[in-house]
């Protein structure tokens, strides 16, 4: 491989790393207070059930 192949290679490389690093630093750095309106999946009311509150409300 040439030169500008590894350079290339070394730029994408440290480009998706560094991108997956500021996410994660910003995930795990939330407060409580700033993650308190974030749901886990399963909590989510997608209104598609019998049970589901969307429905109980029309």
């Amino acid at each position: 491989m040439t030169a500008g192949g590894w350079i290339m290679i070394a730029l994408s490389w440290s480009f998706i790393i560094g991108l997956s690093v500021f996410c994660m630093k910003r995930v795990i750095g939330l407060k409580n207070s700033q993650a308190d309106h974030i749901k886990p999946i399963y909590e989510i009311d997608t209104g598609d059930l019998g049970d589901s509150e969307k429905k109980k409300n029309k």
